[in-house]
This record gives structure tokens, C-alpha cells and sequence, in this order.
């Protein structure tokens, strides 16, 4: 599968009782949804991270290029794959 775009839309919950918060994800890949990524710990923008993990594991970043990036938007940039990303902050675990 050749990538033109991709875009990752993540979303976010904060678990107040204990403190944590986790994400899932939405990957589209040429515009077409490829993927969702469900609930994971993670803050802040990790919900790309999971989305480069995910891509390596189905084999479409190859072994030499996952050590190569570490951040997705900087393979994006070296392949001229247009990449976008969004988050939303979810008030329940149900809604990631």
C-alpha cells in the first residue's frame, strides 16, 4: 500500500480516580479508515507513537525505518506523505 496521507485522530480520557490517563486512535490512510487503535496508557500526544507502532507492526514503515524516525510527522515529511493529526478530550473511558 503506497501512503499519500495519512491522518491520525486521537482521543483522550483522564482517570480521575486513579490518576491515568489513556487514548485510543483513528488511523486513514489515503483517506480511507485503516485502523483504530483501542485504549491504551498514554498522555499528552502518545496516541502518535501507538500510530507508528501500529504501521510498523502491519509493515507499512519497514524494520530500518521504524529505528530511523523516531517521531511519525518526521517520516511523513522525508516520504512526502501529507500528514495530519487531531485529538479529543473524551469525559468516559467508554467514549475512547
Amino acid at each position: 500500500m503506497k501512503m499519500k496521507t495519512l491522518f491520525v485522530l486521537g482521543k483522550r480520557w483522564f482517570d480521575r480516580v486513579n490518576g491515568n490517563t489513556y487514548h485510543s486512535a483513528g488511523l486513514y490512510i489515503n483517506g480511507e479508515f485503516y485502523k483504530k487503535i483501542d485504549c491504551k496508557y498514554g498522555y499528552g500526544d502518545h496516541y502518535l507513537q501507538s500510530a507508528k507502532e501500529l504501521l510498523f507492526e502491519d509493515k507499512i514503515i519497514k524494520a530500518s525505518e521504524n529505528s530511523r524516525y523516531t517521531f511519525l510527522y518526521t517520516y511523513c515529511n522525508d516520504k512526502d506523505i501529507k500528514f495530519c493529526y487531531d485529538v479529543v478530550d473524551v469525559q468516559r473511558k467508554k467514549d475512547l
